[in-house]
């Protein structure tokens, strides 16, 4: 049984932790000024009172470090990439974040709007030990947030958008030209889309305009039963593609409703990263134009956030690929199980795991599934060579690993390397 104070307490940290989680946070924070120790950050919230909006615009602040990113600190990166409930619920319930806060918050300006409070603070956040903290408490931190070498890779990975239509039945670039030629509002909701993209902060690339300049390029020739979206990938340079179905529908009544699907893949390995409809709802009329408009509007923070969220978990965790390593039936004088040809009198598998403990990101990896004339591996591949300090291709873990098999294997055998998505088919004959 729970004494009448222990149960009022836990109704209070009940309450309050329900409100936390229900708050929707401010996303007006800017940049004032910052140091190797710290950031000074203006925000600005509304709530019914003065000290609602200012405590809601001090919390914001270290939301938006924490989770959003602020333009101009650490390239937009938030500092954390992937996130964790427990870590909020205590940061922000037990008002954890009081403890990062240099001096006092100021009130910077305070004015009324339709009967609430309209609130700007300015606070100095102590974030390289609010750093120290994430470190000891274990979270995933962003690549920017860590050296100087991870904040150019931090920067090098700011992803770039392109918007392509989607293409039924497996079609490539010519059947995207024609449905961009025949349809004037699939190309005006991919250049809607892709302006969006833009104004919420993202690089973008115009595909409209790559797919005119390549309209008479070996590209849209191309005799493959590929899907679109793949054949966009390899030839178009962005690091996320943003397949778009636009469908307008007219009901009995002359009602008429766009319709977009999006999807959102990662390029290099097509892996999913966001998806999700959206209805422009329905009016009288035909203009079909407009309707894409109405449905363009539709699209909600959320989709955004949910994108950006899982790139920057790829970031933090690498592209997962899965590697089928066979031997091709011409070769009978080895296999997997034995020592490696040209190695240094190790055992092959035992070498490939050395190497894989070397390449994948955190050393995740696993190989457990395998015979002597299959392996099969996944893995992580990681986004950035922290030793180079560039980025890092699933072209250059290819090349790399066609290193190690040749310094395995020597000339006597060949080696064939397929990418298929996040699949790496490897043959050896």
């Amino acid at each position: 049984m729970l004494n009448k104070q222990t149960y009022w307490v836990l109704l209070i940290t009940l309450w309050y932790s329900l409100s936390l989680q229900a708050q929707n946070y401010s996303a007006d924070v800017s940049l004032v000024q910052q140091d190797g120790q710290s950031v000074t950050l203006r925000a600005t919230a509304i709530a019914d009172k003065k000290k609602e909006a200012a405590d809601l615009a001090a919390r914001s602040a270290f939301h938006a470090l924490l989770h959003t990113g602020i333009e101009g600190v650490r390239n937009g990166m938030p500092m954390i990439a992937v996130e964790r409930n427990d870590y909020d619920y205590r940061f922000f319930t037990e008002l954890r974040y009081l403890n990062y806060i240099r001096g006092e918050v100021e009130d910077v300006s305070d004015s009324k709007i339709g009967g609430k409070r309209r609130v700007t603070v300015q606070l100095t956040i102590l974030s390289k030990s609010l750093l120290a903290d994430l470190e000891h408490n274990e979270m995933v931190v962003s690549p920017g947030w860590t050296d100087t070498k991870k904040a150019a890779a931090t920067a090098a990975l700011n992803p770039t958008i392109v918007v392509v239509p989607s293409v039924k039945g497996g079609g490539g670039f010519e059947e995207m030209r024609t449905l961009v030629e025949s349809s004037p509002v699939v190309g005006h909701a991919v250049n809607k889309l892709t302006a969006e993209f833009s104004r919420r902060g993202y690089k973008t690339r115009d595909f409209l305009t790559q797919l005119q300049n390549a309209k008479n390029t070996n590209i849209l020739r191309r005799n493959t039963q590929a899907d679109a979206a793949t054949l966009l990938v390899q030839n178009l340079p962005g690091d996320i593609v943003v397949t778009l179905d636009v469908e307008v529908v007219t009901d009995d009544r002359k009602r008429s409703e766009c319709s977009l699907n999006v999807k959102a893949v990662e390029q290099q390995t097509e892996g999913s990263l966001a998806s999700a409809t959206f209805l422009s709802g329905q009016y009288m009329t035909t203009d079909s134009l407009r309707l894409a408009d109405y449905a363009v509007k539709k699209i909600k923070d959320d989709f955004f956030a949910d994108l950006k969220k899982a790139f920057e978990a790829m970031i933090a965790k690498g592209r997962e690929v899965y590697v089928d390593m066979t031997l091709a039936q011409t070769v009978t004088d080895w296999d997997f199980d034995q020592e490696a040809p040209y190695g240094d009198g190790n055992y092959f598998k035992d070498a490939l795991d050395e190497w894989l403990n070397e390449h994948a990101q955190q050393s995740v990896y696993d190989m457990g599934n395998s015979t002597d004339k299959y392996i099969h591996i996944r893995l992580n591949v990681p986004l950035w060579d922290m030793e180079r300090n560039r980025s890092y291709k699933l072209s250059n873990f290819n090349s790399d690993l066609k290193k190690f098999l040749r310094s395995q294997l020597g000339e006597d055998y060949g080696v064939s390397v397929t990418a298929m998505g996040q699949r790496l088919e490897v043959r050896i004959e």
